[in-house]
């Protein structure tokens, strides 16, 4: 699978492992279970060589974020909370549209798995019908961003800046949208390195036209201010985008898109893409509404030092967040793939493998969180009321590490097989059921005040953890061993002489 093509799964040595040393067939329920070891483990390689990429992708996506801040900065207070909340906005709208757009990913997945390329080849053309559309909305919110922060309370001047910024992404919203199709399609086949070089080099442009585009560039760029690195971002996205058509046509995957005959969009495929994607959309909104709003609304209702505190424990516990979810994206690809495959055994152990790499690199993280805190606090800020409860806070997110590996590796797990509407809905019931009561229970009515706003979060993703385990579990292992991956996503779309075109699927 190497190669990346769909007839490497269809190899012997793929599906059939040497036998591990040890006790033969014959050795007991000892021998049976050293060989189960050795198989996880076997699977936790190949997903680490997966996941690899797609961390530093994930990374380089942050790192963007973050540039912007950085040069953003020195240009006053005014203009970065202008960005900040303007960013806010259009990433909350831009999440609902992405999520639809990653339903293309375990449905890539399963038909590679079960060696159809064409099917690969026509998610991606739908999955790109998917993406112009679903960019109309985020468009429409971003041209009205001043409108929405005003809504939101916020300062005129901050309001009109917002503004300015959101209509500079508007024209970058279909290029992000497109890029993420093609990264569905060829992570989903085994290839992750692809769109992580592209993001990488994204991520250089990106600091280069920040530069051009807000201090001006030798008269030929006027300076713009906050607003340049609106347009810097749309530069880039659209830089991504074609850069990824560029690989398609250099791969030769656009020569396999000419073979289907039509590109026109398939109503019953659009629809099977849609029912994956939207629950995804859904949980999206469900988590980023807690953490990144109504966690932090309530801790600036706390003060200005528990916002601080707050956000700096976020955005450690977030950085190495990002490591458990490339882990668990790539064991989302290869649960997809055996699924498609019809190895329910081969799933399993990806999925056992998967929650072995994300639980333990966060509990890792959990005991650094545990044994330096003020350290790590002080990285940021010198200030003592800060540091001090900055420290504390980061003694809930040691726990807070380890649930939320397990909740990220459920989720993925289960996208693989393509089963998101139950956990989108125990998402819910766990966030906003559960933790966002918790919370303000804990943090207004309870002596413990910011520290109860983090014990209700932490509780809140070790319910959703451990729902997500039970769904994992009755999916995976609870059905009957022909069950898993007896469902074909793609079954049907071609007709099995090959005489016909992709015109059966309409």
């Amino acid at each position: 699978m190497q190669d990346g093509h769909p007839t490497a799964v269809r190899k012997p040595a793929h599906g059939a492992a040497p036998r591990p040393p040890g006790p033969g067939p014959r050795g007991g329920e000892a021998g049976r279970g050293v060989r189960r070891l050795w198989r996880v483990r076997r699977e936790a390689r190949r997903i680490l060589r997966l996941a690899g990429p797609i961390v530093l992708s994930q990374l380089g996506v942050v790192g963007m974020t973050t540039t912007d801040t950085l040069m953003v900065g020195p240009l006053g207070p005014t203009p970065l909370a202008a960005v900040g909340v303007g960013g806010a906005i259009h990433f909350f709208a831009m999440v609902m549209s992405m999520g639809l757009v990653l339903g293309t990913g375990p449905l890539v997945s399963q038909a590679f798995g079960a060696g159809r390329s064409r099917d690969c080849v026509l998610w991606l053309v739908q999955g790109v019908w998917v993406a112009l559309v679903a960019s109309v909305p985020v468009v429409l919110v971003s041209l009205e961003g001043e409108r929405v922060a005003r809504l939101l309370g916020q300062a005129p001047d901050i309001a009109a800046l917002a503004g300015a910024y959101m209509r500079a992404l508007a024209p970058g919203v279909p290029g992000w949208l497109l890029f993420m199709a093609f990264r569905q399609y060829v992570e989903g086949m085994g290839r992750p390195t692809p769109p992580t070089a592209i993001t990488l080099g994204g991520l250089v442009l990106n600091g280069l036209a920040n530069y051009a585009f807000i201090h001006g560039l030798g008269g030929v760029i006027p300076a713009m201010g906050a607003v340049g690195t609106g347009w810097a971002t749309t530069l880039v996205r659209w830089s991504m985008a074609f850069a990824a058509g560029a690989y398609l046509v250099l791969s030769g995957d656009v020569a396999r898109v000419r073979g289907l005959g039509t590109l026109a969009p398939r109503p019953a495929l659009l629809r099977r893409i849609l029912v994956v994607g939207a629950p995804i959309s859904g949980q999206l909104v469900l988590e980023i509404g807690l953490f990144s709003f109504g966690a932090s609304i309530m801790m600036g209702w706390l003060g200005a030092v528990s916002l601080a505190a707050h956000q700096i424990a976020m955005n450690l516990a977030s950085t190495t967040f990002m490591v458990a979810l490339g882990a668990s994206l790539a064991g989302q690809i290869r649960v997809g793939q055996h699924i498609g495959a019809r190895r329910p055994a081969a799933a399993r152990r990806a999925a056992l493998a998967t929650y072995g790499l994300a639980v333990g690199f966060m509990a890792m993280c959990g005991l650094v969180f545990l044994g330096f805190p003020a350290l790590l606090v002080g990285l940021y800020t010198g200030e003592g009321d800060v540091l001090r409860l900055g420290a504390t806070l980061l003694l809930f997110a040691a726990a807070f590490q380890v649930f939320d590996g397990a909740q990220v590796a459920g989720l993925c797990v289960l996208r693989g097989a393509a089963d998101t509407a139950v956990p989108m809905l125990l998402a819910g019931v766990g966030y906003w059921g559960v933790g966002l009561p918790a919370a303000y229970l804990l943090g207004f009515h309870t002596p413990l005040g910011p520290v109860g706003v983090w014990a209700g979060m932490s509780l809140s993703l070790a319910v959703v953890a451990s729902l997500l385990a039970l769904r994992v579990r009755n999916v995976l292992w609870r059905r009957a061993p022909g069950a898993v991956g007896a469902r074909r996503p793609g079954a049907g779309l071609w007709p099995e002489s090959g005489a016909q075109t992709a015109s059966a699927a309409g």
